[in-house]
């Protein structure tokens, strides 16, 4: 008891401001690069204009894309707000907002579905409730009365538990047979990079698959407890930068390295900092030094918030007994990287009144990103077939039967049937209810 009195007493304690400024910083640029790079890229028009139809998520079905130049505006605030985050300019307003847009636009698709957008809308959750704009921002230019030298510390370890969780369930996912017996997907992926300069050659070598795959499962694992080491922490931040580094020229992964790289800089404190650039610590840098009350509907809320994050990954296991097959709980659970996995599906539909038959094939109403995510994701496949039936219905066939053909390789194995093909996807009213008729993966 005394133990968790001591621990709560050291939450509300106050510490320095500058590991949660320049968490702040980095993260509002770097999603303001992000926002308008996807504008470049076309992905705007590719991802909400393009499509006729959107895969929703469960729940959120009602979250539908706007206009051509209404998906840009959305964008383009989105973007000018993680620039506000950065600068601390109106901090409350540009976090807020970003958390709602950002979240917005992840919703809409979810053949676009990221770990690190899902990632990226938990930590704006988090800085809505942070003062992060306390010193190094334009508010405290604003406003004189802001600025302040010092935060509650449970400000700065909601945010490294978020990391944390990130980091340590992705070990836990990376706990399989493939990946570690079998050293997949990195098998795979490692053979077609042998043209890697300066690394490539050792690809070649059968045992490199399995010294990756071993070494990012204990990274990991362990990096996290590594980082709250004040000793370890400097071989922690130089593993995180190697191994992001090296993801991100082999396999293209996005902004999630860059985010990972320097979010983890919230660990390094004030003194580690000014030991880095051989300052001296002055006395008097801490101001405020006695516990501050947080109100209690903030500690429920974060305390719920937790709860979440340390056992929502985790629901897999109650679901199904391969999540990489299935993908019954696989989405929001940090499966990074496990599994490479494609697929190929037809839709056979019935008209029940006239006895036609003909074969539906999804690039006919799909864009490629589109047909490609739902070939191997029992839950979009359904979703697919349903929307096939609301579509003849309109067309008054009001009695058809939809089955499916759908075949399905994971981590290297021969093509196997996904789905039993005979079940009629009009009788399958939940998209819970599809994962019963997943047939089992033979190895």
């Amino acid at each position: 008891m005394m133990g968790i009195k001591r621990c709560l007493s050291h939450l509300n304690g106050q510490t320095s401001i500058l590991p949660l400024a320049i968490f702040r910083m980095t993260f509002g640029f770097l999603m303001a690069f992000s926002l308008f790079r996807f504008i470049c890229k076309g992905w705007i028009e590719a991802c909400y204009i393009a499509p006729d139809f959107h895969f929703t998520y469960q729940y959120f079905e009602w979250v539908k894309p706007l206009e051509l130049y209404g998906m840009y505006a959305v964008v383009i605030c989105c973007a000018l707000s993680a620039i506000g985050i950065g600068l601390g300019l109106f901090y409350r307003l540009s976090t807020l907002f970003f958390f709602l847009s950002f979240t917005y636009l992840e919703l809409i698709e979810k053949s676009w579905y990221l770990n690190h957008y899902y990632f990226v809308s938990l930590v704006a959750f988090l800085l809505i409730w942070v003062p992060a704009n306390r010193n190094y921002a334009l508010d405290c230019k604003r406003h004189s009365t802001l600025k302040r030298k010092t935060v509650p510390v449970w400000t700065i370890v909601i945010l490294k538990l978020q990391l944390c969780t990130v980091y340590f369930f992705g070990g836990i996912a990376k706990l399989k047979s493939d990946w570690l017996l079998d050293a997949q997907p990195l098998n795979i992926w490692l053979k077609a990079r042998t043209d890697a300069p300066l690394i490539g050659g050792l690809f070649e070598h059968d045992i490199t698959p399995f010294l990756f795959s071993w070494s990012g499962m204990l990274y990991d694992l362990i990096v996290p407890f590594l980082l709250w080491s004040r000793k370890f922490r400097p071989i922690a931040y130089c593993l995180i930068v190697i191994f992001h580094i090296l993801t991100y020229v082999l396999f293209n992964i996005g902004m999630f390295p860059w985010l990972m790289i320097f979010g983890s800089l919230i660990f390094i404190t004030e003194a580690e900092w000014k030991l880095l650039f051989r300052k001296r610590e002055a006395s008097n840098s801490m101001e405020n030094p006695s516990p501050t009350k947080t109100p209690l509907s903030i500690k429920l809320m974060l305390s719920l918030f937790f709860v979440m994050q340390f056992s929502f990954p985790l629901r897999h296991y109650f679901l199904t007994d391969n999540v990489l097959w299935s993908e019954n709980g696989f989405r929001f659970a940090w499966h990074v990287m496990v599994m490479e996995k494609n697929g190929y599906v037809t839709y056979a539909i019935k008209d029940n009144e006239t006895g036609k038959q003909w074969i539906e094939y999804p690039s006919k109403r799909l864009t490629t990103i589109q047909e490609k995510q739902m070939s191997f994701q029992p839950d979009m496949i359904w979703q697919y077939g349903k929307y096939l039936e609301d579509i003849y219905d309109e067309k008054g066939m009001h009695s058809i039967s939809i089955h499916v053909n759908s075949k399905a390789s994971l981590n290297g194995r021969t093509s196997q049937t996904l789905i039993s093909e005979t079940v009629d996807l009009t009788q399958i009213e939940d998209v819970d209810s599809i994962y019963d008729f997943i047939l089992q993966l033979n190895d």
